[in-house]
């Protein structure tokens, strides 16, 4: 029976290239003889194709070497075929004819690490093989195939370091507030074309790809100029609720709501509020790292969720729950934090840790979401992240949304975006293929009324609107604008006031 290793880095076998390698081989076999994630991105058919392809290479070898076997196999085709189709006996069976040489199948042991190397830079990490595969833990087989790709990345990083272009886009927290601090010149630089083909040509970053606008004021700056608010006193929880969630929130805002969604934070907390929720928001907070991680670095990784456990902990023996409003960044604090620190204080953090509609959810759930709706959508294209499926949480997003829209309309497809993967020059392309069917599903049809479209993930927001030109926002702007609140993230949205209730 296998053992995933997962991201266990302090692991000694996590490091060891032999291991990896013979992981490597094992899992590509399995997957090869499955197949069943074709269609998630570029890796797998790069791993079956080129095992394909050394199959095909050893079978025509075999076959020159050996031509009778080529006359045999085109006598025995011949004489099948005067015979005439044969009498159905209710069996399944093969008709072989000396030409097939199933003995001369290659598997992936004959992959180089180039080729390996080739397929891993493939995979963008949506992870969706994960939830579709059938031999994840505890099958015998313990796919983990994900983290085995992060594990090669890990090694190839400890061994070759990191590539001065992925130095820079990582590093998302320098990026935003750098480009906060001039965001009017930042946002030019980044519509401007010669600029944009500098860019190309220096940090690889293809010069039509839409990126994050910047914001002269911050989600914090905002957070720091209004002050604390006063909070209403919640609803009563409803009968037979025996363990209501906490309303007392830590917020792990994240690099991308602080510097280039900061009207999704905004319409956090004035949701949060109005419901009764005390929100804070722990100064000290890091990227969590999911930049690093996906670019092999995972001591980079480990090191910022050692100081953002060290952060949040507190909180959680308070009796806070960490709410986080990015679905990448759900998952890397609940699933990926206690593996590359595994401690105690990781696993409390993980395990009082929620994604924002999920917390919301569960308010409802209570018998506490608030019905002052004072405005109301009507048919609304909801994009679910891959980040938030591969978590098993539910569609939150979804479940909220139909409280304040007429009819949801649920786009199960990935965006193709993934961090700064859709960004690379070499990927752009791809980027936009694997998001295809998302693009399509975000897409009102000719004469469909639509009220907007929303996403949990700002990434995927964005490269949705690259794929249709039009914009997204995250369930809770549009929760809050139905609430009444004013918000410019609204503007995308085409609300209605609601009818009073008759008397």
């Amino acid at each position: 029976m296998a053992e995933s290793i997962g991201l266990e880095i302090g692991n000694p076998r996590f490091w060891d290239r032999a291991d990896l390698r013979h992981e490597v081989d094992r899992i590509f076999d399995v997957c090869n003889s499955c197949r069943l994630c074709f269609k998630f991105c570029g890796t797998f058919p790069a791993i079956f194709e080129g095992i394909d392809r050394r199959s095909e290479e050893r079978r025509q070898a075999h076959l020159a070497a050996n031509p009778e076997l080529v006359t045999q196999a085109a006598a025995k085709r011949a004489a099948a075929e005067a015979a005439g189709p044969k009498e159905h006996t209710g069996e399944e069976r093969a008709e072989a004819f000396g030409d097939e040489l199933a003995e001369l199948s290659a598997n992936a042991t004959d992959l180089t690490d180039a080729e390996v190397d080739h397929a891993v830079d493939l995979c963008f990490q949506c992870k969706l093989c994960y939830p579709n595969c059938p031999y994840t833990p505890p099958h015998g087989y313990a796919l983990d195939f994900p983290r085995l790709l992060l594990r090669w990345k890990a090694q190839r990083v400890r061994r070759d370091g990191v590539p001065a272009r992925q130095k820079l886009l990582r590093n998302a927290s320098l990026i935003g507030r750098t480009g906060d601090a001039v965001a009017p010149l930042a946002n030019w630089a980044t519509h401007n074309r010669l600029n944009r083909a500098v860019m190309e040509k220096t940090v690889g970053i293809d010069r039509r790809k839409l990126l994050p606008p910047f914001h002269k004021e911050t989600f914090p700056k905002w957070l720091a100029r209004r002050g604390a608010a006063h909070v209403e006193a919640p609803q009563a929880v409803k009968d037979g609720v025996s363990d209501p969630i906490p309303l007392k929130v830590a917020l792990f805002s994240t690099c991308l709501v602080d510097y280039h969604a900061p009207d999704t934070g905004r319409a956090a907390v004035l949701v949060l509020e109005h419901l009764g929720v005390e929100v804070v928001r722990p100064a000290e907070q890091l990227c969590c790292g999911m930049p690093f991680l996906d670019g092999g670095d995972v001591d980079a990784t480990a090191h910022n969720a050692r100081r953002n456990v060290a952060v949040l902990e507190p909180w959680v023996a308070r009796g806070y729950r960490v709410v986080i409003p990015s679905p990448s960044c759900s998952l890397v604090i609940r699933e990926e934090y206690p593996q590359l620190v595994p401690d105690e204080a990781s696993a409390r953090v993980a395990a009082a840790s929620h994604d924002l509609m999920d917390y919301v959810y569960r308010i409802a759930r209570d018998g506490r979401l608030k019905r002052d709706f004072r405005r109301r959508l009507g048919k609304v294209k909801y994009h679910v992240p891959c980040h938030i499926r591969v978590q098993n949480i539910g569609l939150r997003g979804r479940d909220l949304l139909k409280v304040i829209s007429d009819e949801v309309d649920v786009v199960q497809e990935c965006s193709g975006h993934d961090g700064t993967w859709s960004m690379q020059v070499e990927h752009f392309e791809d980027s936009l293929r694997w998001g295809r069917k998302a693009f399509e599903g975000m897409t009102p049809a000719v004469g469909e009324a639509c009220s907007g479209g929303c996403s949990d993930c700002a990434l995927a927001a964005l490269h949705i609107r690259q794929g249709t030109g039009r914009e997204s926002v995250h369930p809770i702007v549009a929760l809050a604008a139905a609430y009444g609140f004013e918000l410019a993230a609204a503007k995308a949205l085409e609300l209605r006031p609601v009818e009073p209730s008759p008397q």
